[in-house]
């Protein structure tokens, strides 16, 4: 077999892909930071209901956890009851109160970076609205939202 330079088919030429304009950029940036946040959020959440159930099987008072964590005393048995598999590891009461307490205040910080990221996508759809370059169903396309979940932003009040 021989090899002949122009007998093999030329690449085809793509056509140029539109550039996005900033707000455009940021509604598609901010899919991945919620979806960062949101598992970050997820991943705490996790920790704090492990760390939970190690602090009850160490004997930890229901009450000290509730008051650290903030959450009822009921709550904190039924987070607890998932984690059937922890037994009496011997560490002390006050570092399980330290590690929940650290656990939750990293928690609440994600929380309200995963709020201030809402406010900031409500102030970038109403920009991209109010330009009249964009309408619903662009939006819902570069932030991978549903179209009725980005009416529920723009309404007066709404709840994140």
């Amino acid at each position: 077999m021989t090899y002949i330079a122009e007998a093999r088919p030329r690449r085809r030429a793509t056509p140029a892909t539109p550039r996005l304009n900033r707000v455009e950029l940021r509604l598609s940036e901010s899919r991945v930071t919620r979806a960062r946040i949101d598992s970050h959020v997820r991943t705490l959440l996790s920790q704090r209901n492990e760390a939970i159930a190690a602090a009850l099987a160490d004997k930890v008072s229901l009450s000290a956890i509730s008051t650290v964590v903030g959450i009822r005393a009921a709550d904190v048995k039924r987070l607890a009851g998932a984690y059937q598999d922890l037994h009496f590891s011997g560490v002390r009461h006050d570092w399980h109160l330290t590690r929940l307490f650290t656990v939750v205040r990293q928690l609440d910080a994600a929380l309200e970076d995963k709020e201030q990221t809402a406010q900031k996508l409500r102030c970038d759809i109403l920009e991209g609205l109010e330009s009249g370059r964009m309408d619903i169903f662009r939006i819902a396309a570069l932030t991978a939202l549903p179209a009725e979940r980005i009416r529920e932003l723009m309404r007066p009040g709404a709840v994140q």
